[in-house]
This record gives C-alpha cells, structure tokens and sequence, in this order.
C-alpha cells in the first residue's frame, strides 16, 4: 500500500511539473468499468468533468435553447469515450451533408502536434455524428472499431461514442498524455443545405475545423480509483423516487464504507468520524448501497457522499465527492394539452398560448409580448369560455394562472377577474367547482404565477374557465398561461423504457409506481389491441415467463387501489423488441492474467493442448484481439495451420455446467466470423478476391498490390468491384494500365473508392504528380472501365455493365507510353497499418493481352493473407454425443469483413442442445482432413436465439 502511495505522489508530481510547462484545458479520467454505447448517461460518467459547447462561431444563436451543449470524456487502454448532450429546440436532417444539419462534430489530435492542418492528415481526425444519422462523415477519419449512440432527450438530443485508439492515433495511450480535442454542435433550424449556427468548446473560428492547433489541449490522468465512483441516483438527478435506494461503485481498495447523507450541501462536505455533524448516517459499512429510513421529502434536494475505508491495519480513508439529487415532486404539470375558445381571437393570439408556455422563462417569469398570450373579442349572445382537454383523466391537484401581462395591462384591463370553473371525466357531465377571481399580471417581466386554483385531487379530463368580467371595460379579454398540476397516479418511467430494443428475454420488467397505489397489476402480449393480466404483484417489479427471441412485446400497468375513489389507474401502453441472440460468449471476460487462468486460451483450449494446428490468442500479452472487433472491446483471434498433419486445426470450449441452448423460442446458433482476404485468389467462375495495404496510389511514388497481365498496343480492361473494404474513405480499387511496375511509372487508373465516388486518376509523366477527375456519389457495387488507342486513355463506369458513361477529361487524356506495358487490378488501403480487400467480377480485356494473372507488390510490402479453407462447428452434449455443422463457403477464410454465419438447430439434430457441454470452432475438414494452408481467421459474439422473421 505505502509503494502504490508513493506511486501515485511522484505521478502528481510529474504531472504537476507538466502542468507548469505546457498547460492544458482539461483533465480526463481513466475508467476500470466502461459506459455501455446506448446514449444513456451510466452513472461511471460523473467520473468525468463537464465541458461546455457554448461559443458562437458561425451564424447566430437566440438563446442556450437555441444551441449549446456540453460533453464529458473518459478513457481505458483501448478505447476514446466521449457523450455529448446537446441543446436543441428544432432538429432538422434533410441534407446529404451531416455538418449542414443538426449534427455534432467530435475532433482529435494525436499526440497533440498542433500541426497547422488545412488540410487535416496524420492523427487529427474530424468526425461528424448527424442528428437520427447512421453514418459518420468527416475529414481524415479511421472508422474501424468507432461505436456511437444516440437518444432524443426533453432539451434535444444526446450521443455517446467511443473510438478506439488504433484507429485515432495508431497506438496505445499512457498516463499523462497530451491530446489535442474539441466538439463542436452544428444548428439547423429551417431545413436545405445550410445551417443557421455552429457551436465550440475551445475553437474561436468556424475555419478552426482544419486547425488542431485552435483546438483544446487534454490531459490523460488516472481516475480515482481510491475513491468511490458511479453514484446511483447518478449526480444532479431530479425527480427520483421517495423510495430511492443509494448505490455506488466502491473504490479500488475499499473495506467498508462511510455514508453520509443530509439536505445541506456544507454538512455533507464537511462531516468527518471526528465531528459527524448529524450527517453520518452509517459507519463502517460493507455493502455498498444504502436505503435512508422512511420516503424521502418531496422536492427536497438531497446531498451524499461516501467515504471509502481500506482494511486494517492501514485503515485509510478517502473522502468521497458530494453528490446530490432531487426528489419527486408532489405534481406534476400536464403535457399535450388542447385549448379551445368560443371567442373571437387575435391573429396568431389564439388559446394554445395559454398552454404551450411562450414567454415563459425557466423561473416561471412571463413575458410582457403580447404574442406570448391569449387576446380575443367576447363572445357574441354568450359568455366566454377558455375549454381545455387533457391527453387522459387525470388526479388534478391544481391549477396556476398568469393573467394578461402586456405592458399597459395596469391600465388595459385585459386581464380576467370572475371566472367560473367547472371540470369533467368525460366532457358530458360538468361539475362546478366555484367562482374564482384571477388577480392581475403585474405588466413586468418578472411576473410569476399570482392565482393558485386548487382542484383537491378529482379525476378531471376537462376543464372549462367562464370568464364573467374582466379587469377592465374594453370587450376583450386576455390570458398568459395556466399550468394543470396533477398528482401521478400511473405507472410511469417503465424499464425497459417505452420503444427499447435489444431487450433480452429474461429481462425484468420495472416503473415507477403512482402514488397510491398499492398493487400493481400487469398486462402484457404480442398484440397490442388484446394485453393478457400476466401477474398482480407488490412491488414495481414483474419478471415475465414466456417472452421469446425477435419478438416485438407491449405491457401497460393498472395500479390498483380499491379504498380511493378511482380504484385503477391504467398505464400507457409500452412497447419493446427483444434481441435476437443471447450472448454464449463475447469474449469480454478474458484478461491478461495467465496465473489466474483468465487468459482466452484457458478458456478456449487450442492445438497446444489437442494437437491440432490451431493457436488460439496471441503469444505476448495482449492475448485477445484488441481492434479487430464486432462488437465490445476484444474478440478471439484463431490462427490455423493445416500444412501439418492432422491437417485441421480447431479451439473446444467446455462449460462448466451444461447449457440450455433452446429457451425462450430459440431456433439456432449464430457466431460472427472475420477472415482476410488472400494476396489473389482467382475461383472458378472468375471472380478475383486480393488484399493490399499502401499510404496511396498518387503524388509522385505509390503503394499498392497490382494484378497484371501483359497489353501490346491498344486495348481495354472492365470489372465490377463488388465490394471493397472500408480501410480508409480514400482506399481505392479498380482497373489499371501501367508503363513499368516502379513506384513512380506513368499510368492510368479508374478507381471506386468508399466515401468519395469513382475517380479516373493519371500519371502523365514518371516520378511527377498526379491529377485525377472524380465523379461524386457512387459507391461498390459498380462497373469500371479503361482504354487505350495509342496514348489516348479513356475511362468510363457503369452501374449495370451495359449502360456505360464517360468521365469527361479536356482535353483529351495523352500519356506516352511505351508498346507493351502492363494492364490488371489495382488496390490500396490508403492507410499503411489498416489493410483493406476488394472483389472483383466480370474482369474482360480486349485487345492483345497475354500471360496469365501475376502480382506486384509495388512501392511497400505486401500481406500474405489467408489460404482458402473451410470452417466448421461442433456440438457436443452432456452423453458425448457430437455434431459437425461446415461453413456452406469453402473459402470462409478469405471472407472479409464480419459475417454472421447462423446455423439451424434443424442442423444440430443430433445432440441434446438443453445440454450442451462443449463447442468447437475449427478451420479445415474434421472428418476427412487433407493438407491445407495457414492464416488466421477472428471470431465474435456467439449467441443463440433466432432472426427477426422477414417475409
């Protein structure tokens, strides 16, 4: 314990020294236990400090509401996370361009270079995540491994990402680095190709997007390890339940725990052992939750803090950080509601002001504009009446009014003063509650509600105000707002909440209760027009028998109490859709900690126990793969060797207890695989497959893979890239006619490209640069085409292969070439540590082409790749029997990018899959092995379930 303290003094201290040598602007802290990617704000973010988006520089911004934001940020070995909550009153997405809409622009700087940019390359990226966008856009970005989230939230929208490091900067971070980083909210409010406003953190300038060195400068710090973390209710929490349990996450080397808990902040901050303050509710505890005695006090803001207390004989104590939350309030105001009048009113004046909140501020002060308000003319031959309807029937406590509030009110009069108030369950039936009189707005901008009506708790769906005078004489009568309180009698907040998806079938159902209700009754099915009562419990908490995988489910609660005067009151009714697969195995678990037998090869034996050629993990930590992921943090890289015998290599997971595979409707196994491409593989049918990894194909000197054959004089070249892997947005494949196989030879080339369309690229002149002609907007699937007729070159692309279009270069493109030169398949990652794969069809020259297909490594290195093999899985139940189940693609390991390879129970007949005690996972022919290559194939996310049915 003494080392880790003098550890952790002499990293202060150096990082207290940096601190007085360069600076930066904020500090982010490492996390043991990462936030789940959902948009959800977990509670292990209130680690992290609150940056804010608040400076305007582009357009113009009318209010916080209008656009501003903030965002946190944390980091472990392998991942960035960033959550960004923004402030938004209109969300627009109408445009190709994400920066153009509502959008939210993260930016990094590797190593914090600063460099001047314009443009951006090396590790300063730009990403953008746009409002209900699936894609990412950017500039200089590295895509693989990035995740990100996002919900709509009461104030606009929230995202949470997380970017692996690999892809950031290429390597591995370490305490005290320095990062360059800011984030920026793009603001469109009126929809097209513009946008009204734009945000920053740090940035001063819109053109700072292109200059790492105006963005800010972070800090990699240690998290707080001592201390606890991840408070439960999270801290700033409003509206949490009168029941509330408190929980947290203990500290690295807590024993017990300290909990102090009070309603003023400085108690709290200040309560020791020593001097307890009436504040130190329990000492030396060991769990790490606490339940305050009795309901928490409505609306009463609560502070907390926990104490983290390591084990004799050190027996330190480290002082926890002040949260604090907010309980529910009593009532609550109605939402939605509809407002009528049989009067007359103003233009753009109409009723609804009295509802929607318009010159109300967040202090509940008015206006004095009188567009936020209600004016009209009286009724002709009857009085007037404001009619207002509420979404449901609810429990109506009370009614707060803002009368007319324009500037010369005191004078006007518009103002109401008798007013007769009635209420109804069903608009049919009305009953009076009395006559009232509104006292007058104050015609300031201060004025907060002056007339309180109380309802007393009836069941209302309707109320109905008639106005018998007004304040003054003129025949108009005018109104700022009123707010309907209700007391909450429904189930509400139900988890898992309204529209979720990804549910998985065991889940537990929970909400929050109505106020007096005193059981709970559950209605769930698959039909929403006919809910079965599937349980009546006690507590808000029902974990349903039946639900099945890929399943869309709707649930309401009735709380229930007979001794009120309206015994039930029903829920809206949720939805949600459980997931597809439960997980078998995602590869998380596994550490780097060989003594405890956490390692992924103690798990899943390899050819060094069963003498088979495979190899499980790496051979130096760490074992599982880190950036080659489906999904999660790690995944399971299986290398094969089946140039030995037995000419089959294969990992075996035995469970400790066997598994049942086929609950909750369960129709088969699914597993993702990953392989890589071989350098060229050509099949029967002619389709080409090939890797290549290279910085570019450009400037003065390239990197690529070439698949050549020999052109004499004129001649032609077609395919179709069906596919090419995403390493960089500026990878390239397609055809190629080339002078000498040097890195700066003269050529033409016409390339399909991931982000940025099909471009013909040329070099007129050897070892001099480059020029291209792109055309925007067209992505693999498509068709390529190259010909030369003396040293004229032309290129044309096709969507079908039939209907071909020119790329237009004037004047005409002239290269000198030599006769013979060399005409095939180009390809190259764009990035030197990322390689890519292409597929290619439908390949045809013309012209006098001789020699079959050879490869060139041109200008860098290039991957070997995998041999084509097969895979396969094996089943094995509680009695030994087995089952082997082949990959239907005998060349499974050249296959890029993740693939769900799902496999039908109907496949497995053979074993007893309610008790399954081993998996296999092996490349090759178990059953009639014959010599085979090597490679390395990765595999993700094992689960068993069943797809959503498709028609």
């Amino acid at each position: 314990m003494c080392g880790r303290i003098i550890c952790s003094f002499v990293l202060i201290l150096g990082l207290a020294g940096l601190a007085a040598a360069q600076g930066w602007d904020m500090e982010i802290p490492s996390v043991n236990k990462p936030p789940v990617i959902d948009g959800e704000v977990d509670p292990i973010w209130s680690i992290a400090s609150v940056q804010y988006i608040s400076t305007t520089i582009d357009g113009t911004v009318s209010s916080p509401e209008d656009c501003s934001g903030s965002w946190r940020a944390m980091w472990d070995g392998e991942y960035l996370y960033v959550i960004v909550d923004v402030n938004d009153d209109t969300l627009v997405n109408d445009s190709g361009s994400a920066y153009l809409d509502d959008s939210v622009e993260f930016y990094f700087d590797g190593g914090n270079t600063k460099n001047p940019g314009s443009p951006l390359s090396g590790t300063s990226r730009q990403y953008t995540f746009g409002w209900t966008a699936a894609d990412i856009q950017g500039t200089n970005t590295s895509l693989d491994g990035v995740e990100h989230a996002q919900v709509n939230t009461d104030t606009g929208w929230r995202i949470e990402m997380k970017f692996p490091w690999m892809s950031l900067q290429g390597s591995a971070p370490a305490m005290g680095d320095l990062i360059g980083i800011d984030v920026f909210i793009n603001d469109d409010d009126n929809g097209g190709d513009s946008r009204e406003a734009q945000v920053s953190t740090f940035a001063r300038s819109n053109a700072d997007w292109q200059i790492p060195a105006s963005w800010g400068t972070a800090i990699l710090v240690k998290g707080s390890s001592e201390k606890a973390s991840a408070p439960n209710p999270p801290d700033g929490a409003t509206d949490v339940s009168r029941e509330a349990v408190l929980e947290w996450s203990p500290g690295e080397f807590a024993h017990t725990h300290d909990v102090y808990f009070g309603t003023v902040f400085d108690d709290v901050s200040n309560a020791d052992r020593a001097n307890p303050l009436g504040v130190l509710v329990s000492q030396g505890q060991s769990a790490a939750t606490y339940d305050p005695p009795g309901r928490l006090e409505f609306d009463q803001t609560y502070y907390w803090r926990i104490d983290e207390v390591n084990a004799p004989p050190d027996n330190s104590v480290h002082k926890g950080e002040v949260w604090t939350f907010t309980a529910e309030s009593f009532a609550y105001p109605i939402q939605g509601i509809i407002a009528t009048s049989n009067a007359l009113s103003e233009e753009g004046a109409g009723p609804e002001r009295t509802v929607d909140g318009s010159g109300l501020n967040a202090q509940g002060q008015h206006s004095i504009a009188a567009a936020d308000m209600w004016l009209a003319d009286a009724a002709d031959g009857e009085p007037t009446w404001l009619h207002y309807e509420f979404p449901r029937i609810y429990k109506l406590h009370q009614m707060e009014v803002w009368n007319y509030n324009v500037l010369f009110e005191l004078i006007l009069g518009f103002g109401l003063k008798d007013v007769t108030v009635e209420y109804s369950a069903d608009g049919v039936d009305w009953t009076v509650l009395g006559d009232f009189q509104f006292a007058k707005g104050t015609a300031k901008t201060t004025y907060t509600a002056n007339t309180t009506i109380d309802f007393g708790g009836v069941a209302v769906r309707y109320v109905r105000l008639t106005v018998n005078s007004g304040h003054g004489t003129t025949g108009q009568y005018g109104l700022s707002e009123v707010r309907f309180l209700h007391i909450p009698t429904y189930a509400q907040n139900p988890r898992p909440a309204d529209g979720a998806t990804e549910v998985a079938p065991d889940t537990v159902f929970g909400w929050q209760t109505g106020r007096e209700a005193v059981r709970h009754e559950v209605y769930l099915g698959s039909d929403e027009e006919s809910l079965a009562l599937v349980g009546t419990v006690s507590q808000p908490s029902f974990a349903p028998a039946d639900l099945e995988f890929a399943s869309t489910y709707y649930w309401k609660v009735v709380e229930v109490n007979e001794a009120e005067a309206v015994p039930a009151w029903e829920s809206s009714l949720w939805s949600l859709s459980t997931q597809e697969f439960a997980l078998i195995d995602g590869f998380e678990t596994y550490t780097d900690n060989v003594d405890a037998g956490e390692a992924i090869f103690d798990t899943w034996l390899d050819g060094w126990v069963n003498n088979t050629g495979s190899t499980v993990g790496y051979l130096n930590a760490p074992f599982a793969e880190k950036t080659i992921v489906r999904s999660g943090r790690q995944s399971m890289p299986l290398q094969y060797d089946n140039s030995q015998s037995p000419w089959y290599s294969e990992a075996v997971r035995e469970f400790e207890t066997a598994r049942n595979w086929t609950t909750h409707g369960a129709t088969m196994l699914a597993l993702y695989v990953r392989g890589n491409a071989p350098a060229f593989l050509e099949d029967a049918q002619g389709n080409i497959i090939m890797s290549a990894i290279g910085n570019d194909i450009w400037d003065s000197a390239d990197q690529f893979r070439f698949a050549y054959r020999s052109l004499s004089g004129n001649g032609s070249i077609v395919a179709r890239v069906d596919s090419l892997e995403r390493s960089n947005e500026w990878a390239k494949a397609g055809v190629m006619i080339r002078e000498t196989l040097e890195q700066g030879s003269k050529h033409a080339f016409v390339c399909v490209t991931p982000d940025n369309g099909i471009s013909l690229q040329r070099r007129p002149v050897a070892g001099q640069a480059s020029a291209n002609t792109d055309v925007a907007g067209l992505a693999a699937p498509y068709w390529v085409k190259l010909t030369r007729t003396g040293n004229t070159f032309t290129a044309q692309h096709s969507a079908d292969g039939a209907t071909w279009v020119d790329i237009t270069v004037s004047p005409a493109l002239e290269i000198q070439m030599g006769g013979n030169v060399y005409i095939g398949l180009a390809l190259t990652s764009h990035d030197t540590a990322m390689p890519t794969s292409a597929e290619f069809s439908n390949v045809s020259t013309t012209g006098s082409v001789s020699g079959s297909w050879q490869t060139a490594a041109i200008g860098v290195a290039q991957p070997v790749g995998n041999s084509p093999e097969s895979l396969y899985v094996v089943i094995e139940d509680a009695t030994g029997k087995i089952q082997v189940v082949k990959n239907p693609n005998p060349a499974a390991t050249t296959k890029t990018g993740w693939n769900q390879w799902q496999i039908p129970f109907s496949d497995l007949a053979g074993v007893n899959l309610t008790r399954v005690t081993k998996m296999y996972i092996g490349v090759g022919d178990r059953n009639t092995p014959t010599p085979g290559g090597t490679g390395v194939v990765y595999i993700d996310d094992i689960g068993y379930g069943r797809p959503v049915a498709t028609e």
